[in-house]
């Protein structure tokens, strides 16, 4: 199998994420396998670290049967291929589909020119009754020991033996050296690559560009929790590798990207050119540069990652468009606070002034959500706050926690101050910087020589 077809095979334009579950029991194994079902991974691996493989296979029976569209690999651990592709077969025999096989030792040995042990594994695979696809581990864990001076040809080796060449860190929960995947990846040339231990979501950038798939457990688990996934790290983990495949580490750099500001995607915000009477500022031209965008809800998304979020509420009308992105990115629902008047249904109802000193009425379904729901409220922008306020109103008033806020900018008035005191706020435009400044003078230094050819797609 070559990178190309591997990726094709997942539908995926860059490294797969595949969550790793140490499995106790069947009720343990599908409450993870919904997790990486709601998050949206394309399957998940079962390994029985505790006990034996006959107390296993029921376990994997039922993991199937609740989800049989689900792509699912298992690993019995300490087996090789040898003595795993029968059962497997047996297990398609009978209906219960497994679509991988992961060995944590293929029996690559870089130091012989027979590979006797390999070559074994191999045959057993091609006579027997399953059929999917066989990662293989080499240089892996606390499996033999293979020189690094080796790497390279170790690789080069399994990759003639197995579907994807597997590696590690040297134990579980701790990463691999760089240089290690680096050799891996000289080493299988245009074959799939996984690598298997010591991912996170905060290190995988390391990676990004030489892996095909992550098989990750602990990485993604809740602290001090060897059993079970942590939605949210497995959501940031997802996210981060779905950039890497959107962006593609090819495309060349823009010239507001090499400027070397990590704020540039906000020079694609355009100039008033009109009607002085309004907004000031076109924040939604950024939107349509791709780039800018997603750089954008990096920036919006990266405090909640880590933070309950129930349910994401964008604000009537431009709050929609980064409120529902966000809600995609963060894997929850979406909920709109709409101008007064326009809904079909039971709503509540508040008064505010706003930004231009008129008074408007906002207004939220009732009910909209469960008492004590976590609620991420996101607006375009936040100036004097009316807006911002009526939401937090219609939020409370049913019962609802403001999770926190995320706006492109707020403006540093005493409204503004108060709300960064009172609730976790993201913003584009980092307080205190000259770009706030400039944002609370409402005049941009850029707009002098702004470019709209720089920000077309």
């Amino acid at each position: 199998m070559r990178r190309g077809e591997f990726r094709k095979y997942f539908k995926s334009m860059g490294p797969v994420v595949l969550p790793v579950i140490h499995v106790l029991d069947s009720p343990q194994a599908k409450r993870n396998l919904a997790t990486v079902v709601d998050c949206g991974a394309p399957g998940a691996f079962l390994i029985n670290h505790d006990f034996d493989v006959d107390q296993f296979l029921p376990i994997i029976d039922d993991c199937r049967r609740t989800y049989p569209d689900l792509w699912l690999g298992v690993n019995f651990l300490g087996v090789s291929g040898e003595t795993a592709f029968p059962i497997l077969g047996l297990l398609a025999e009978k209906g219960t589909a497994v679509d991988a096989y992961w060995a944590d030792d293929a029996r690559i040995d870089e130091r012989v020119a027979e590979q006797t042990e390999a070559e074994s594994i191999t045959k057993v695979r091609i006579s027997g009754a399953w059929d999917g696809l066989y990662f293989g581990g080499t240089a892996f864990k606390k499996q033999r020991t293979v020189e690094p001076t080796k790497y390279r040809e170790a690789a080069g080796i399994a990759s003639k033996h197995m579907d994807v060449v597997t590696t590690s860190g040297i134990a579980t929960g701790h990463s691999a050296q760089i240089q290690k995947i680096h050799d891996f990846r000289q080493g299988v040339a245009d074959r799939p690559l996984a690598i298997a231990s010591g991912i996170t979501p905060e290190n995988v950038g390391d990676y990004l560009e030489h892996a095909d798939a992550f098989l990750v457990a602990t990485g993604i688990n809740y602290p001090d929790d060897f059993y079970n996934l942590d939605p949210r790290r497995l959501r940031q983990l997802l996210r981060k590798s779905r950039q890497f495949a959107a962006r593609g580490y090819h495309n060349e750099e823009t010239a507001l990207e090499k400027s070397g500001d990590d704020d540039w995607y906000l020079r694609c915000m355009a100039p008033n050119v009109k009607d002085p009477k309004m907004a000031w500022l076109d924040p939604s031209s950024a939107y349509v540069n791709a780039k800018a965008f997603h750089a954008m809800l990096d920036a919006l998304c990266e405090p909640f990652v880590s933070t309950q979020v129930d349910v994401v509420a964008g604000i009537d009308a431009a709050g929609y468009v980064l409120g529902a992105a966000m809600a995609e990115r963060l894997g929850t629902g979406f909920l709109t606070v709409r101008k007064a008047g326009k809904l079909p249904v039971p709503a509540d109802q508040v008064s505010f002034v706003n930004y231009t000193e008129r008074t408007q009425h906002m207004e939220l379904r009732k009910p909209a959500f469960r008492k004590g729901a976590r609620v991420l409220l996101v607006d375009q922008w936040v100036e004097t706050g009316g807006t911002m306020g009526a939401a937090i109103e219609l939020v409370e008033r049913q019962g609802g926690q403001v999770a926190g806020i995320a706006t492109i900018c707020i403006e540093e008035t005493p409204a503004g101050d108060a709300l960064r005191e009172r609730y976790l706020c993201a913003t584009c435009v980092r307080p205190g910087s000259e770009l706030q400044r400039q944002c609370n003078a409402k005049s941009l230094d850029y707009f002098k020589a702004f470019n709209w050819d720089a920000i077309l797609p």
